[in-house]
């Protein structure tokens, strides 16, 4: 990969976390959490899938955690008796929530005498609660523009203690070849050589550059606000002489976390162990280190989109088989390996620092 390509690369990234940096911002946030109690489990099953299925029809995203909800809206069924009307059996308490600041929104009650009549209440009581959802009051306005003016940002997304990172990569093999055993840089044929090392079956040796794609998964652990800590394992595929040899690698990442507002930068440190060596090589490095530079912006409220770049070099040599029969010395050929990757990831956060 020459350096256009790479800026390319790097550039076209960048311009991505942005744009879903933006985007994230931008869009409003109609995401509901929909959580019920009842006396009886068949009045809980039926009012949660059909809010489920009320909240979906009217453009509601349903989150499957709290965490991951800007509202929550909440039912308890109860038993109940009415004087005036007999046949009332059942009340159910509608209260719903904003996340942010556990604000209470609104709450009622909804009598009823047996399941079937809700059949056509339903909507209309979902959308009571919800059609406060995309507009606040003037004083809760009040309230978020006085909070952002002190500086009171949400800051969840960077603040978990656990984060699920899965990421897709392109990582480049640099092996960079040394003279040992090389006749003026190339191999040989033993049987082809004058006096003064000259012969027909002479093969320069060159550089290679080897882009292995692969993918990442891993658990990044954050005990304390300005330090993380990665274990993960890395699937790539690629080797000089198979497009599709698979490669296995086992890695841990120590990262310094610098969080602004709507960015959070983690430069870190990283060491590999390789979990196989594939057919074309004689030796292989076990062990590589290097460090890198992770960049993160919102992605959910508990979740990050980054792009993630790192560097390593291998703490011993590499050699590959020489595979040409006609210019068969040295049986290895020695190269020195360096590691380059650039990866697009998504981490989702687990158990927020925040209470």
């Amino acid at each position: 990969m020459n350096k256009a390509s790479f800026f390319a690369v790097f550039f076209a990234a960048a311009y991505f976390l942005a744009a879903v940096s933006s985007f994230a911002m931008d869009l409003p946030n109609r995401s509901i959490f929909i959580e019920g109690t009842a006396t009886l489990s068949a009045h809980r099953t039926f009012f949660m899938d059909n809010f489920r299925m009320e909240a979906s029809a009217l453009g509601y995203t349903v989150a499957a955690t709290k965490e991951e909800a800007g509202f929550t809206f909440k039912f308890d069924v109860q038993d109940m008796e009415d004087d005036f009307n007999p046949a009332i059996k059942y009340i159910i308490m509608i209260a719903l929530f904003y996340n942010e600041t556990n604000m209470e929104m609104v709450s009622f009650g909804w009598p009823f005498a047996e399941l079937e009549d809700m059949y056509e209440h339903n909507q209309f009581v979902f959308y009571r609660a919800a059609v406060l959802i995309p507009s606040l009051s003037d004083d809760d306005l009040s309230q978020l523009v006085e909070a952002a003016s002190a500086g009171v940002i949400d800051d969840k997304w960077q603040n978990m203690f656990f984060y699920i990172r899965t990421s897709i990569d392109y990582p480049i093999s640099f092996l960079m070849v040394q003279n040992t055993g090389l006749v003026g840089g190339a191999t040989y044929n033993p049987d082809d050589l004058d006096p003064n090392g000259i012969g027909q079956t002479l093969v320069p040796q060159q550089h290679k550059i080897l882009p292995q794609p692969g993918i990442t998964l891993g658990i990044e652990f954050q005990p304390f606000k300005f330090l993380s800590l990665e274990a993960n394992i890395q699937v790539s595929f690629g080797d000089p002489y198979d497009s599709f040899a698979l490669n296995l690698a086992a890695g841990a990442e120590l990262r310094y976390n610098h969080k602004l507002n709507n960015l959070m930068i983690q430069p870190y440190g990283t060491f590999v162990y390789y979990l196989n060596k594939t057919p074309a090589f004689v030796e292989f490095p076990p062990y590589a280190f290097g460090g890198g530079v992770q960049i993160g912006v919102r992605g959910t409220q508990t979740g990050v989109f980054f792009l993630n770049i790192n560097y390593l070099m291998s703490l011993t040599d590499t050699y590959i088989h020489n595979v040409n029969p006609h210019s068969s010395e040295p049986v290895k050929i020695h190269y020195k390996r360096y590691f380059l990757n650039i990866g697009l990831g998504y981490k989702f956060g687990l158990l927020s620092r925040r209470k």
